[in-house]
């Protein structure tokens, strides 16, 4: 059996031993769906962050940061200001709710029906992001350790059942924190090593394959990716600061513990796209030479 193949076998494990250990945190709908509503910033911060992780996030958006540049960061500065929102108003609002559930929030703000309608509404929508998120996981798996995607798909998706579960949300945010130091640990050793072999940032940026580092290339208006821009930034904002996504400050302890959430979510939102543009050098650098990673300009 190879290493990865181990690794990720152990790593699979560690989740489902996660949620055994939690199962004893959960002893009402309380504990299963909001931790008791006892759990501190660091953690809460953790798991907003961690929502807006999928696999496009080191596939799709790594590929589109190689070839255009740092116009796919915005993107990710957009859920930065999103979260910066959160810790400027939302956040303490949302805790203060005082509800299991944001459907029970949904509830008192809009009557039965609407209740009703929100979520079986919802619930198809949902079935179809998970199974894009996995399908996308199961892709990449493929492609660097030759995992089958149907094997792949269902393992993954039984793991995190069984995780949810039997922990709650005890077991899935203390998952997402976990998760959250290993991307940081991996994309800063990756951007480190980038900037080494790159020769430093100024020389990535002025050897970048198209004409602008920050728009890409093929774009013959300015104004057209501006109003892009604009438009990421508010469609993010509309969906950290919205009622169906408040659960993640539901489980925080009071409105304090939420505003740090929503502010260290915001923080590494900031931090996060810069590492990432670079990281995606480390793999072209270890099968070209860089020269060809990054030819000079047309």
């Amino acid at each position: 059996m190879e290493l990865n193949t181990i690794i990720v076998g152990i790593y699979f494990l560690f989740l489902i031993a996660i949620g055994w250990m939690f199962r004893t945190f959960t002893t009402n709908t309380s504990d299963y769906f909001r931790g008791g509503g006892s759990m501190l910033w660091w953690m809460v911060g953790a798991t907003a962050f961690m929502t807006q992780f999928s696999a496009w996030t080191f596939t799709g958006a790594a590929g589109k940061a190689y070839t255009d540049g740092f116009a796919v960061a915005f993107l990710f500065l957009a859920n930065a200001f999103g979260y910066l929102m959160n810790y400027v108003y939302f956040a303490p609002k949302f805790r203060q709710l005082r509800v299991v559930t944001v459907i029970e929030a949904i509830r008192m703000r809009f009557g039965n029906t609407n209740e009703q309608v929100f979520t079986w509404t919802g619930m198809p929508n949902s079935v179809v992001s998970a199974g894009i998120w996995l399908n996308g996981l199961a892709i990449i798996a493929s492609s660097i350790f030759g995992f089958d995607m149907t094997t792949t798909i269902i393992l993954t998706g039984l793991v995190v059942l069984a995780m949810s579960v039997t922990g709650g949300s005890w077991a899935v945010i203390a998952s997402d924190f976990m998760q959250m130091v290993i991307i940081i640990a991996v994309t800063l050793t990756c951007a480190i090593s980038a900037m080494i072999y790159g020769g430093g940032p100024v020389n990535i940026v002025d050897n970048f394959p198209t004409e602008s580092f920050i728009t890409g290339g093929d774009l013959n208006y300015l104004s057209i990716f501006t109003l892009w821009a604009v438009f990421i930034f508010i469609k993010q904002f509309s969906i950290t600061n919205n009622m169906l996504n408040s659960y993640r400050y539901l489980a925080a302890k009071d409105s304090n513990n939420a505003r740090k959430a929503a502010l260290l979510a915001c923080i590494l939102m900031t931090i996060g796209p810069v590492i990432w543009v670079y990281a995606k050098l480390v793999y072209c650098r270890s099968r070209y030479r860089l020269s060809q990673c990054l030819p000079r300009r047309r």
